[in-house]
């Protein structure tokens, strides 16, 4: 096993290299053909992938994040959905949010965080077979963040959610006008 301060060597340039090579693509819009896999989605259901004990204990709550991130998709116009309510639909679109980190045991979390969009797919030229497959991501946004600053965690993947909500509402401005309506007295 390597001494601790090689391993925490050999993470920061695996993250930095990260960095390098993901930080341009990450904050690009979708690509035509992600943005595309959105048109016509009735709703999606969300889920938060369950954060280490150690991060909720320092204030990133899996529950209220899942709550928050609900929130800001139903105002904008997006139909949140239930597990039974998801499979109903013809896509049975998940958006999946990932968060990875790491302790160095000296005061920091690296940390990735990932947002994707799954639905039902088939294959062209076969009716039959089905499969779920990532449609639209926002690859993982590759950092460093203090013990007591998990929160930036929260607010990388509350950007990314925006993003998801910028190339929806792309390619169903009809969803827009109706939350629209809605917010009128």
């Amino acid at each position: 096993m390597a001494p601790p301060a090689i391993t925490v060597l050999l993470i920061a340039v695996t993250i930095s290299f990260g960095l390098v090579s993901t930080s341009s693509y990450g904050e690009q819009p979708a690509e035509v053909s992600e943005r595309e896999s959105l048109k016509g989605l009735v709703g999606v259901e969300v889920l938060v992938e369950p954060f280490a004990i150690e991060i909720e204990e320092l204030g990133l709550n899996t529950p209220r994040l899942h709550s928050e991130i609900k929130q800001r998709l139903q105002k904008a116009g997006i139909s949140v959905l239930t597990e039974r309510e998801r499979l109903a639909t013809p896509t049975a679109a998940m958006l999946v949010v990932r968060v990875d980190a790491l302790h160095d045991r000296i005061g920091r979390y690296f940390y990735s965080t990932e947002l994707f969009l799954t639905q039902r797919v088939r294959l062209e030229g076969n009716e039959v077979s089905e499969l779920f497959a990532a449609t639209w991501r926002k690859p993982g946004t590759v950092g460093v963040v203090a013990d007591d600053n998990v929160k930036h965690l929260e607010d990388q993947v509350l950007r990314k959610v925006d993003q998801f909500i910028k190339d929806y509402l792309a390619v169903n401005p009809d969803r827009s006008k109706n939350n629209r309506r809605l917010r009128k007295p």
